[in-house]
C-alpha cells in the first residue's frame, strides 16, 4: 500500500496537475506539495479537504487505512455528534472538544486569520465534504 505523500502524488499525476497547478489550486507553495509528497510534512485538516476537492475524491480515497486515519476520523465523528446534540450545551460540548484536540484547534485558528471572503471560500468547498464525511461515518 502506498504512504500518504505517495498517494497525493498520485492522485496529482492522475488529475493532470503539476506540482505549480496544484500549488496554485489550494493556495500553498510548491514546496509545500513536494514535501507533501515527499512524507516531510503532513497537509492540515483543511489542506486534506481541498486535496479531495481538487482531485474529487472522497478522503477515504486520500488516507490509506491506518491509526492515524481512525484517531481523525474519530474526531470528525465526535464533533458531528456533538452538532446534532439536542442541548443547549452543545457549544460547549464542541469547544471542549477543540480544547482537548491540538492540531485541531490550531487548524481553526488558522483558518479564523484568514480573511472573511477567503473564509466563505473555504466553507463552499468544505461543507459538502464534510457531509459526505459525517454521511459515511454514520454507515460505519
Amino acid at each position: 500500500m502506498k504512504g500518504l505523500g505517495e498517494r497525493i502524488k498520485h492522485f496529482r499525476l492522475k488529475g493532470g496537475f503539476s506540482q505549480e497547478e496544484l500549488a496554485n489550486q489550494l493556495n500553498v507553495s510548491r514546496t509545500t506539495i513536494s514535501k507533501w509528497e515527499c512524507s516531510k510534512q503532513t497537509p492540515s485538516i483543511f489542506d486534506f479537504l481541498s486535496l479531495c476537492n481538487c482531485f474529487q475524491i472522497t478522503l477515504d480515497q486520500l488516507i490509506e487505512p491506518s491509526s492515524y486515519k481512525q484517531d481523525h476520523l474519530h474526531d470528525f465523528q465526535l464533533l458531528y455528534l456533538t452538532r446534532k446534540c439536542e442541548s443547549d450545551s452543545h457549544d460547549e460540548t464542541i469547544l471542549t472538544l477543540i480544547d482537548k484536540q491540538p492540531l485541531l484547534k490550531h487548524v481553526l485558528l488558522q483558518f479564523s486569520s484568514l480573511s472573511p471572503t477567503l473564509q466563505k471560500e473555504l466553507l463552499t468547498d468544505i461543507i459538502p465534504l464534510l457531509k459526505k464525511l459525517f454521511s459515511a461515518l454514520q454507515r460505519q
